[in-house]
């Protein structure tokens, strides 16, 4: 048998396929070199041949991919928590991401395809279909970065893909964007954006340009159309938002999925029908569990009411008609308030003021936005999944604790340092009880101000004269003032805290020494002495954390100031939510009074009954006095988990807890039901 069975070329490379002495390639070597990498040209240069102006479709492709492989990878490195990923779940982060990623690839590409698809040889190569395809890849190359960049950031704020909040500020462009401009250095980002999208463009526009000019027949064209297509609709229907929960780890799971996905998910889910997409109980049951959890032993339900807790609450005290002032600071979480364990010295006003009333130390905000808190305090309605109801669109008629006082002959005063038409707040007050409203607009020559509004001590300042007004009128009053200042871009007026630097803790301190210039100048007042004071976070600084449901940043501090000094330096362990405002307000007013609310008075409540309801995106929780937590979510999921009050962690448990499961059903889908039909209001009965 012959030696050589080998080809003759693959012989002399195997003869001597090393380098020689003199540490270069051997003739042979050279030839198996060269030999390689002209196949591989040669397979290049068919294939592009073959593809045509659709080389140009699969380059753009393949950049698109390249960036948002980019951005996961450092959102991942930078955000994720690797002591709890397995190497699992990290190849399962980037498989599932990479299915995510292609589909929205493909979606970006889709008008350039339908383009250069249905426009003939001829006219493609037009002047008008170049001038086109210019500006689109203009827009793409510079879309491309500018969207990591806008992403990366919001992620860093909300630990959270694009999500409905990014969805709703797009509504609000004047505190976005003064928000942006103020908060990070606009100028050389556009700079980033500018040269990576230029660049791009430049580099490649003529290539582009001799490419789509290759004439091709229109079978060709319009098989590459459908195979796109066609690949989009399989990743379409066999990705979902489910597919992002690789892992236990909400930071991990976040990481997954992708930020041009979730933000048109989001859109497309803000409003849905709940009993499509939830848990959910028969009529009559759900009404049942409703009025066991929500009516007192002492209330009186009003017959023919078409509201099944509508009733007349007895609060067994002597009716008092105190002055009521409500103070709600921006994202005021417990973790920022010394006197709940946090050793920054943050908050020593706060901390002093906590001697002079009632601190109740285990409460929860119902969401992670001011508009959550403010229909959560005002209306004690459980929150509705996704936006607020300040937003929607059958919000012209809630019964609020506006109302319940307007009964009772007090003026009522909505006050914030920001715009009303942010998140709707100056609509949702004038049509449900407030006769008064302040915002903006109406401060004349603040000493400061910044996106979100003018500064805290500005608004006080105000708040004390329009006090003094209210309690000239020799009417009660109650008057809800909204604070702006602890935000991004975290500015504030100099000389009032040592510190300078824009950090959110500065911006809690400052809130913090606003807060006690207020209360310094409100003791020389009239209406001091016969007020009752509320302060409170309307949520924490920001969802934080690797859980699905974040509790650390809902903890919220409340606290209530009672005339004549009544039980001041003391504290209230009770579970609570900002539902529960309301009802223990007015059960610190005394008498009776019709009521919808979902609450119950947080001083007077049996501690081992206590609860407090949460809403997390498109989840909803109900959290007992016992540490057990239901989770609701979309696509009629349930899940149930311990909390572990020393850290705030949860541990899932492999099924909830049934009883608690129906009650969890019963509030959230009545709160839908009665909103959506009407019904929040009290009949005229």
């Amino acid at each position: 048998m012959s030696k050589n069975f080998l080809p003759s070329n693959m012989l002399s490379g195997l003869s001597n396929p090393g380098p020689n002495a003199s540490g270069e390639l051997s003739e042979g070597a050279l030839k198996e070199h060269s030999g390689f990498v002209y196949t591989v040209g040669n397979w290049y240069s068919v294939l592009s041949e073959w593809s045509g102006r659709y080389f140009v479709i699969a380059i753009i492709f393949a950049i698109t991919l390249s960036y948002l492989l980019l951005l996961r990878t450092i959102m991942v490195v930078t955000y994720a928590n690797f002591d709890k990923l397995s190497f699992g779940d990290g190849l399962s982060l980037f498989s599932v991401g990479l299915q995510f990623d292609v589909l929205v690839a493909l979606c970006f590409v889709v008008p350039q395809l339908f383009h250069i698809t249905i426009f003939s040889n001829r006219r493609v190569r037009g002047k008008t279909s170049r001038l086109l395809l210019d500006g689109a890849w203009i827009i793409a190359f510079l879309f491309l970065p500018f969207i990591c960049i806008a992403e990366f950031i919001f992620f860093d704020e909300f630990q959270s893909r694009l999500n409905y909040i990014a969805f709703e500020y797009i509504v609000y462009p004047t505190e976005v964007c003064c928000n942006i401009w103020e908060s990070y250095p606009l100028i050389d980002l556009i700079a980033i954006v500018g040269a990576c999208g230029g660049s791009l463009w430049f580099l490649l526009r003529k290539n582009f340009h001799k490419r789509i000019a290759t004439p091709m027949p229109w079978k060709r064209r319009y098989g590459f159309l459908v195979s796109c297509l066609t690949g989009m609709m399989i990743l379409w229907s066999t990705i979902g938002a489910d597919s992002r929960q690789i892992s236990r780890d909400r930071v991990a799971n976040e990481c997954t999925w992708n930020g041009l996905y979730s933000f048109v998910y989001y859109a497309w889910t803000c409003r849905f029908e709940f009993k499509e997409n939830y848990v959910t109980l028969d009529g009559s049951d759900s009404v049942q569990r409703l009025q066991q959890q929500v009516v007192g032993e002492g209330d009186k339900l009003k017959t023919g009411s078409t509201n099944p807790v509508d009733r007349i609450v007895d609060t067994d005290g002597p009716k008092q008609n105190f002055n009521v002032v409500l103070i709600l600071e921006e994202s005021l979480g417990s973790d920022f308030v010394g006197v709940l364990c946090d050793g920054r010295k943050l908050t020593p006003h706060f901390d002093e003021l906590t001697r002079k009333g009632i601190l109740f130390d285990n409460f929860y905000a119902t969401g992670n936005r001011t508009a959550r808190a403010l229909e959560a305090v005002l209306t004690s309605m459980p929150p509705i999944p996704t936006e607020s109801i300040l937003k929607r669109d059958h919000s012209d008629r809630v019964f609020t604790l506006a109302n319940v006082l307007a009964k009772r002959g007090y003026e009522r005063l909505f006050m914030t340092g920001g715009r009303g038409l942010f998140d709707g707040v100056r609509s949702f007050m004038k049509a449900n009880g407030f006769n008064h409203f302040i915002e903006q607009s109406d401060f004349k020559d603040p000493l400061f101000a910044n996106a979100w509004g003018v500064s805290d001590e500005d608004l006080f300042r105000k708040a004390l004269g329009e006090l003094d007004n209210l309690h000239g009128t020799g009417n009660p009053f109650f008057a809800t003032i909204l604070t702006v200042s602890n935000h991004r871009p975290y500015t504030y007026p100099e000389g009032r805290i040592p510190n300078k630097e824009q950090t959110r803790e500065n911006a809690v301190k400052y809130a913090d020494w606003a807060l006690g210039y207020f209360f310094r100048e409100a003791q020389s007042h009239d209406f001091y002495r016969n007020t009752i004071f509320i302060v409170m976070g309307d949520h924490g600084a920001r969802v934080s954390g690797s859980q699905l449901f974040p509790m650390s940043s809902y903890r919220v501090p409340v606290l209530m100031i009672q005339p004549n000094g009544k039980d001041q330096g003391t504290r209230c362990n009770t579970l609570a939510c900002l539902l529960d405002i309301a009802p223990t307000i007015m059960g610190r007013l005394g008498g009776d009074y019709r009521s919808v609310f979902f609450g119950y008075d947080a001083l007077l409540a049996d501690p081992k009954k206590g609860r407090a309801v949460m809403q997390h995106n498109h989840d909803v929780a109900l959290l007992d006095s016992q540490n057990r937590m239901v989770v609701l979510g979309f696509g009629k999921s349930a899940e149930g988990f311990e909390l572990d009050q020393t850290n705030h962690q949860l541990e899932q448990k492999e099924s909830p807890d049934s009883d608690m499961l129906q009650n969890a059903v019963s509030l959230f889908q009545s709160a839908f039901e009665l909103y959506y039909s009407d019904r929040w209001f009290p009949g005229s009965g």
